[in-house]
């Protein structure tokens, strides 16, 4: 399962066999089905270098959620961009984008938000519209995050308003571009390319640095993230609080995933997995 570390690189596609994937690896962790055994090899091997994946993977998927809520409900946006999508995860718990801000009752079923998924994996793109793309609110696209042009591309912007504010999603993927790409210039390029007051959910893997008993959990996770998958980044605090240079962050700023505006005190101690996450959200002013 290990092999050379890449010197630069971002997320490649998939494919269809069996060698694991982040998109599956992530599947796997949601509960979802499309994953195969590599791919739960890879969690266990994660798990043994940071205890909790399982714990940590609901626990952003539950800030997407409540945050979703919040931009749906409270500031009453109506177009999401979800980039870096990954597989769909169907099933009860209702996880996906498109799922969550359809559930807001503050929308009525004239007004529902259009929602646009972005990857760069011609399967997962197969997979989610097949399972996503269910009408005209809702679409499944290929194409490169690390092109902020692409908002422009007519596959693109057919869809969205550009003089209308955007709710673009960039979680757990940013962390699998690394620094010979300029995962900073490249959310730079989004902010700069978005309408005025559109909003930036982000979360990422992070290193709490030397000193910290957290580091060598990090740093261990990391290995194993590069050796299984050839990608995976853990970023100090002052790396991943640049991505949102020039946004106006929402309170509480930038936290663990089970501290962003909770629904009630913590129901149990936070994972060693959950405590090497950072999430947050900006909005562009104007």
């Amino acid at each position: 399962m290990t092999g050379p570390v890449p010197e630069t690189g971002v997320r490649g596609a998939m494919g269809a066999d069996a060698r694991p994937s982040i998109a599956r690896v992530c599947n796997r962790m949601l509960g979802g089905k499309d994953n195969y055994l590599p791919d739960e090899e890879v969690v266990l091997e994660l798990e043994k270098s940071a205890p909790g994946q399982y714990a940590a993977a609901w626990a952003s998927r539950e800030f997407q959620q409540r945050v979703l809520r919040y931009l749906a409900e409270g500031v009453g946006l109506r177009q999401f961009l979800d980039l870096g999508a990954g597989l769909p995860v169907p099933g009860p718990r209702r996880v996906d984008t498109h799922q969550i801000v359809n559930l807001s009752r503050a929308v009525p079923e004239a007004d529902r938000p259009i929602v646009v998924y972005i990857d760069n994996d011609p399967v997962c793109v197969a997979h989610g519209r097949v399972l996503m793309a269910t009408d005209e609110q809702t679409h499944y696209l290929l194409g490169d995050l690390t092109d902020p042009n692409l908002l422009h591309d007519p596959a693109v912007c057919t869809y969205l308003d550009l003089e209308s504010p955007i709710g673009v999603l960039l979680c757990g993927i940013l962390h699998h571009v690394d620094d010979g790409l300029g995962p900073a210039g490249i959310v730079r390029g989004w902010v700069d390319v978005l309408p005025p007051g559109s909003f930036l959910v982000l979360t990422h893997l992070c290193d709490p640095g030397l000193g910290d008993t957290l580091h060598q959990y990090a740093m261990s996770c990391q290995l194993r993230y590069l050796e299984t998958l050839g990608s995976g980044w853990f970023r100090t605090r002052a790396q991943i609080a640049a991505f949102f240079d020039g946004l106006e962050m929402i309170t509480p700023g930038l936290v663990g995933p089970g501290r962003w505006w909770p629904s009630g005190p913590p129901q149990r101690a936070e994972s060693v997995a959950e405590r090497l996450l950072l999430v947050g959200v900006g909005r562009k002013p104007g």
